[in-house]
């Protein structure tokens, strides 16, 4: 017998991890009481659980926390190659991806170079500067700023915990006077917070002559002192608080910090230049002192409620103020001082509750006294029209019900009409009537004449059901959840009957629609202007034109933080107008076919490899000017010839994959809503892109319908209009008022830090606008979106100098990067700040011919690998000769490798000369089996020819690695014989032929003999292992009569019968392990063995209910000390070990126990979960399906649907469909597989 193990207790809490901050202490237990036996199930639950401690904050002398930890390495290298003896590690923050943030990261100090030092911080760290968050065994858990783990406390404006705003004044100020040098604009002293400075330039240009700088009180510059300025991105700290600086090369040149400051700091403004006047906007948060008079009750705060549905009172909210800005602050700012009288009105005066009598019955005698019912319910009267609207009855509680019986008195007249039952009422709602025969028995007596009765009395036709019938009702259109261009609104559609909600079948014609389109102002988007002078007049140069953000239809400029910073079109851009004239005369002789009058031509090289090896990217040629004797001449002189261009645009195929977020909470808590998720171009770095690098045909989508669960009514749904009398209980609606958000906009920034902003609207549970929301709930309208700093040139040291004098060339890398080493297309940084490359060296006058340079010989074996840096060198691989003896082709492979052997992109070796990939090789007798680079026996060694050519002419320069037809002359041996001595015997490795495969039908195996021989054909053991050909290799034998049984009925006729076990079938083409049972029946059953257990493969009715079901306790968690009774009759858990199988129709049989255990209560089939805990959304009901490892998979139409009331559900499926998780619940109700009692599958 298997027996499920249970959890032991827990252990007593542990030491805690800090001593300061705000540290973690750990509980734990183990699944051992007992212990589980025989394939029994493991224990579900929590092994660990976690309790902040020492929440309070460390002294401000103490080094951060993560710091501690990286400084507890400080001297040890880990043999790590350059790294000095007294090595000092420091915290690396930025460009560590965010699932990372909770290992310990640490960066060398004074160098960009840093290593993952442990795989986890000491739990207590906080996650990151930037946030509160702290990591808690390796993953990163939601903290407060009070340091406890899930608190929601946050600082407020004043940088207070939990504060309100109001202990601190927000101070600003404008600053625009002009004098040159450092100009001081106002000093912040120390403890200000939510500090922002702004320099906005006045030409609409970052280069506007005035820079923003910060000192110190003592004189000290922090930022942008001595007149040298930082055109990029910098974070300076002081004491604990980072201030972050955007760099001189804005438009907005800006300071900001968020921290609380510990020390003064004085802001100024640099000019110089044209002197022109700056504009420095400021402002920041000072703290104000605790005054009790500071404070007021304001007793004119919005209006409440209605008291009543008529005739009621409404009263003004009383809210805390400050006097000094009558901010609204929290109530207890406010305590000790008298609150106010509440200030009231009467409000819904227009109409009136009583009791109705709707109608009376007959009265019960024929003839004499009796008595009738009535209907009486309580109305909603207008009384302007006199209307009726029927209600719920404990509107009208506080009067007397008058009584539902009253006496009445029969016709006895024996010559009046006497009636039948009446009929059915001809509708159900809205008026109808209904009909009864009547019969004069005067008539009868008089030989049938009907006028012996009185025509005045005769009753055979009354009205009844004159209620108004349920009808479609609709709430208030939401605000548009775009805050420009075109957008949807979302607004609640229900069915009405009195004050119940029913079910819209009961509404029948068309229903109103429940989605609107919406149309915001325009979206703000980049207008550019044209294009201005180029800064030269002949040669290169470049231009520029003005790029704002504009919205409207007359082009009003906004902030560019209204705009997609990704789209933004470029501001400068190339231009030549004319070339420069040449300086020198041209040399006479020369020839040009087309144009006898010159005598020179464009010449240029092949293109390099795309930049790119996916999108687009550039590539590049060398492109010179040459005269008849192919020197290079001055470009002027190509002049009437167009030039051809020396870089362009390459494309690639389409790089970057969709990569969808989660889905947001739906827009609506009950009834269809919508909901939206972020998609998302990435590369293969999982790095976000331009959406331009995907296939936009293949976009996912990013909004769906989502359907919550049915809108509570007042009573049950399925009660018919047209008995208006069922008693009924009714369950008050939540009153709550609700935050909303809309999707997130797009990112302000590619690189750097940007931010993105979304609409934040209150509304109540009908979608109404509303102004009750928390205030400490909700939802910030923005965010930043860090992507990573931006790239920036870095460079290497000079090489060497190509010639001796008369002007040689030095180069060096120039690239593009990250400070993490990431390397970007020059494209991503500002190409006119690029260093140079290359530069003119050794300019002492010699002869200024083109000539041959050659290298000093070498034993040529492979490139040898530069130790500096920043150089790149090709390495090539040698190959053997293609005859073994006499004369031959060899080519070797040829790639780009930067210091650390990795292969990067040829454009970084494209300064150096190409090696030949392939040339004729001359293998003889002594050395027929040597590689062509050999060590022993007839060998060559080889140098490097390269031609080389400078024009040196009134300071213009040009120099280029051409190929070898283009200098004069016959160019210089680059190889020549060497004997290195004689080599010993060739060994080499022997092969047999295959043996036969070792199976007849399927894959199988074959094998050969190999062996290692010397040159006399002894056996050796001198042979390289990495070379050994292989022995053995799978071989297949596809045509034979080998097929495998499709069902455990095939496999029984075959055999007979034989105990229960598992079996090969061919499902679908596919072969899968399937579970054969009642093999030794007439009806064999199939069986997939559920690899991942029953933990992963259970279904739940949850048993417990709460005693008040308007309630969601503990956020929908499981609480064991809930108010709740645990007496759900169809309560129950079953887990399953294997379930069955329907091969016909590809079906799971969800109802099949033979393999499933029920833990407690009834039996639950496979894939159903629900409960009866709560008349709102608060699922408890659980069950899971993994099918990962049974070659099976659910099919992609696979669904569940709902039933019972107020039903909610939440189903999650894997992307592969093995995997399926979902919570059911409702009062009462449970989620089934939309096909009934069978899940559709399909092969993997």
């Amino acid at each position: 017998h298997h027996g499920p193990g249970a959890w032991g207790v827990w252990s007593p809490f542990g030491t805690c991890s800090r001593t300061c901050g705000g540290g973690i202490k750990i509980a734990m237990r183990e699944c051992n009481r007992p212990v589980p036996r025989n394939g029994g199930t493991y224990c579900v639950g929590r092994r660990m659980k976690f309790r902040s401690c020492n929440s309070e904050p460390c002294s401000k002398q103490k080094k951060d926390f993560r710091e501690e930890q990286c400084a507890a390495f400080d001297g040890r290298h880990f043999n790590i190659n350059g790294l000095p003896p007294n090595v000092r590690w420091v915290p690396k923050y930025s460009g560590i991806l965010m699932k990372d943030r909770c290992k310990l990261f640490c960066r060398v100090a004074g160098s960009t170079a840093y290593y993952q030092l442990r795989d986890r911080v000491i739990d207590g760290t906080p996650c990151g500067p930037d946030t509160n968050d702290i990591c808690v065994q390796g993953l990163c858990r939601q903290a407060g700023c009070d340091h406890v783990l899930n608190s929601k406390a946050r600082r407020d404006k004043c940088g207070v915990c939990g504060g309100d705003n109001s202990s601190c004044k927000t101070v600003a100020g404008t600053f625009n006077i002009v004098r040159y040098g450092y100009n001081e604009v106002v000093r912040i002293p120390s403890g200000a917070t939510n500090i922002d400075v702004r320099q906005h330039s006045y030409s609409g240009k970052p280069e506007d002559d005035n820079y923003l700088a910060i000192s110190n009180s003592r004189g000290e510059f922090l930022l942008n002192g001595e007149f040298v300025v930082s055109m990029f991105k910098r974070e300076i700290k002081v004491g604990n608080a980072i201030i972050e600086y955007s760099g001189s090369d804005h438009v907005i040149e800006r300071i900001n910090c968020t921290d609380r400051i510990e020390e003064e700091i004085v802001i100024q403004v640099l000019s110089v230049g044209n002197l022109y006047n700056p504009d420095v906007r400021y402002s920041f948060n000072i703290p104000i002192e605790d005054k009790p008079q500071q404070f007021f009750w304001d007793a004119y705060g919005p209006w409440q409620e209605c008291s009543r549905l008529c005739q009621g009172e409404r009263k003004r909210k009383i809210l805390c103020s400050r006097e000094s800005d009558r901010v609204v602050v929290s109530d207890q700012r406010c305590h000790g001082t008298a609150r106010p009288a509440v200030i009231t009105e009467p409000c819904n005066t227009e109409c009136e509750l009583r009791w109705h009598v709707a109608r009376k019955s007959e009265c019960t005698a024929q003839c004499g006294q009796g008595y009738r019912t009535l209907e009486i319910y309580c109305a909603k009267i207008n009384r302007a029209d006199g209307k009726t609207q029927k209600v719920d009855d404990r509107y009208c509680s506080g009067q007397r019900k008058p009584d539902d019986k009253e006496g009445c008195h029969g016709d006895c007249n024996p010559g009046g009409w006497e009636y039948s039952s009446w009929s059915e009422c001809s509708k159900s709602c809205g008026g109808g009537t209904r009909r009864r025969g009547a019969v004069c028995r005067k008539a009868a007596e008089a030989g049938g004449d009907e006028s012996k009765c009185s025509q005045r009395d005769k009753l055979t036709v009354q009205p009844c059901n004159e209620f108004l019938c349920p009808q479609w009702k609709t709430g208030d259109w939401s605000e548009c959840l775009v805050t420009c261009g075109k957008g949807y609104k979302h607004r609640q559609t229900w069915c009405q009957f009195g004050e119940d909600r029913l079910h819209d079948r009961f509404c029948g014609s068309s229903k109103p629609e429940s989605v609107q389109t919406c149309q915001q102002q325009e979206c703000a988007a980049w207008q550019v202007g044209p294009w201005g002078q180029c800064t030269t007049s002949c040669g290169p140069g470049y231009q520029m034109r003005a790029v704002k953000c504009v919205v409207g239809s007359y082009g009003a400029v906004m902030d560019d933080t209204e705009c997609n910073a990704a789209t933004r079109p470029t501001d400068t851009q190339d231009c030549e107008i004319a070339q420069c004239p040449s300086s020198h005369p041209v040399p006479p002789g020369t020839k040009v076919p087309s144009h006898p009058g010159h005598k020179t031509q464009w010449r240029f090289g092949s293109w390099t490899q795309c930049s790119a090896s996916c999108g687009k990217g550039t590539r590049m040629r060398y492109v010179s000017c040459r005269d008849d004797q192919g020197g290079v001449a001055d470009e002027s002189a190509c002049a009437h010839l167009p030039k051809p261009p020396s870089r362009e645009v390459c494309t690639v195929v389409a790089c970057g994959q969709w990569k969808v977020l989660e889905w947001t909470v739906c827009s609506v808590t009950c009834g269809q809503g919508k909901t939206t998720r972020q998609v998302l171009c990435v590369n293969f770095s999982d790095q976000e892109v331009n959406a331009s690098e995907c296939d936009p045909d293949d976009r996912p989508a990013t909004e769906q319908d989502c359907a919550m669960s049915q809108c509570p009514s007042r009573s049950s749904d399925s009660r018919p209009p047209s008995s208006p009398n069922t008693s009924t209980r009714n369950l008050p609606r939540s009153q709550s008022h609700q935050w909303r958000t809309g999707p997130w906009g797009a990112c302000s920034s590619t690189c750097a830090g940007g931010f993105q902003r979304r609409v934040v609207v209150c509304q109540d549970e009908n979608g109404y606008p509303a102004n009750s929301c928390e205030d400490r709930s909700r939802p910030s309208e923005q965010r930043s979106c860090e992507s990573g700093p931006c790239p920036q040139w870095v460079y290497g040291s000079w090489g060497e100098c190509t010639k001796p004098c008369g002007g040689g060339i030095k180069t060096r890398l120039v690239v593009c990067q990250r400070p993490n080493g990431e390397r970007f297309n020059d494209l991503s940084c500002e190409i006119h700040d690029k260093p140079p490359d290359r530069e003119q060296c050794n300019t002492q006058p010699c002869p200024s011919n083109p000539h041959w340079s050659t290298d000093p010989w070498t034993s040529y074996r492979s490139f040898s690998i530069c130790t500096l840096c920043e150089r790149l060198f090709p390495v090539l691989s040698p190959l053997q000769c293609t005859k073994s003896c006499g004369s031959g082709r060899r080519q070797r492979a040829l790639k780009c490798v930067d210091h650390n052997q990795r292969e990067v992109h040829e454009m970084y070796c494209v300064n150096q000369i190409r090696p030949p990939e392939i040339e004729s090789c001359l293998n003889c007798k002594s050395s027929c089996k040597s590689p062509p680079f050999t060590s022993c026996g007839q060998g060559y060694r080889q140098r490097l020819i390269s031609c080389s050519e400078v024009h040196v002419e009134n300071d213009n320069y040009e120099y280029g690695h051409q190929s070898l037809s283009n200098c004069p002359g016959t160019p210089p041996e680059s190889y020549m014989p060497c004997n290195l001595g004689p080599c010993p015997l060739l060994q080499e490795w022997r092969v047999g032929i295959w043996g036969p495969c070792s199976v007849t039908c399927g894959d199988g195996v074959t094998a050969r003999t190999v062996q290692c021989v010397s040159a006399g054909g002894q056996k050796s053991d001198g042979c390289s292992p990495d070379v050994m050909p292989e022995a053995k290799k799978v071989c297949r034998n596809p045509n034979c009569e080998c097929r495998l049984p499709s069902s455990c009925q095939e496999i029984q006729t075959m055999n007979g019968p034989m105990p229960d076990s598992e079996h090969f079938l061919s499902i679908q083409g596919k072969t899968l392990k399937v579970f054969c049972a009642g093999m030794q029946t007439e009806a064999p059953r199939e069986y997939i063995t559920l690899a991942t257990g029953e933990g992963e493969n259970f279904s739940e009715i949850f048993g417990f209910r709460l005693n008040d079901p308007t309630q969601c306790p503990a956020n929908g968690s499981r609480r064991e000390d809930c108010d709740c009774r645990r007496d759900y009759s169809a309560a129950g858990i079953t887990t399953f070990s294997k379930v069955r199988l329907d091969l016909s129709k590809m079906n799971i049989i969800t109802t099949d126990w033979q393999f499933a255990f029920t833990h407690q209560g009834k039996s639950v089939p496979f894939g159903t979960a629900g409960d009866c805990y709560s008349a709102v959304p608060c699922p408890q009901g659980r069950f899971k399906i993994n099918l990962s490892g049974t070659g099976l998979r659910l099919a992609d139409d696979t669904s569940w649907m709902s039933q019972g009331t107020f039903v909610v559900k939440t189903i999650k499926k894997s992307q592969d469909g093995s995997r399926v998780s979902g919570m059911c619940g409702g009062y009462c109700g449970k989620c089934i597989p939309s096909s009934g009692h069978s899940l559709p599958i399909t092969v993997e």
